[in-house]
């Protein structure tokens, strides 16, 4: 693992010394995210993203058309089951290597994929009972607080500023500390389907 993340430092690094341009922006979506382990997942919980973008174009460096965007988020996420409900907030780092693809007008589409980085800030496990809420800490006791995985993304960028896309990110750790059910280690993943936008400067 800390042989990636310096991997990812130095390919970010060099990057930046050799790409000739580089854009900002705000970025925010709608999360519809679940938690996932052998035996079931959770249903749909909705929560949201939101923070602050970077682009820079790799034309000179790879080809036209390549990109490299990262993200810096807010990220809300968790899982629901009958009568509870899991909130799991996230600072989040996602690196999206792309492709802009030129239609001839002011649309492109864009897809793109990386890895990406979470780190559990806020997560509580809510239970209703007797029409009252029993609150209680998800990470340090349930959950480990950092999170690792995959996303995916594809969209179009309208005159060369707003973005409109949908992503999928796919946890790779599993997050879970100890036994859930008392017959051996669960395996707990956080999913998320996305819907974002960005507008960029």
């Amino acid at each position: 693992m800390k042989k990636f993340l310096v991997l990812i430092v130095a390919l970010m690094a060099s990057l930046t010394l050799s790409a000739q341009e580089m854009r900002y922006g705000v970025t925010g979506g709608v999360n519809f995210a679940w938690m996932h382990n052998p035996i079931s997942s959770s249903d749909a919980y909705i929560g949201f993203n939101a923070g602050v973008k970077a682009e820079m174009d790799l034309s000179s460096v790879v080809a036209d058309g390549f990109y490299a965007d990262a993200r810096a988020l807010y990220s809300l996420k968790g899982g629901r089951w009958s009568g509870v409900h899991q909130n799991l907030g996230y600072l989040e780092l996602p690196f999206n290597f792309g492709y802009r693809i030129d239609t001839g007008s002011d649309v492109g589409v864009l897809v793109g994929l990386g890895p990406y980085f979470g780190l559990g800030v806020l997560g509580k496990n809510v239970v209703k009972a007797d029409g009252a809420k029993v609150k209680s800490d998800l990470f340090g006791d349930s959950y480990k607080r950092f999170d690792f995985g995959l996303n995916y993304n594809v969209g179009v960028e309208l005159w060369s500023q707003w973005q409109f896309f949908v992503g999928f990110e796919h946890s790779l750790l599993n997050i879970a500390k100890s036994s859930m059910d008392g017959e051996g280690d669960i395996k707990v993943r956080p999913l998320n389907f996305y819907i974002g936008t960005a507008f960029m400067f």
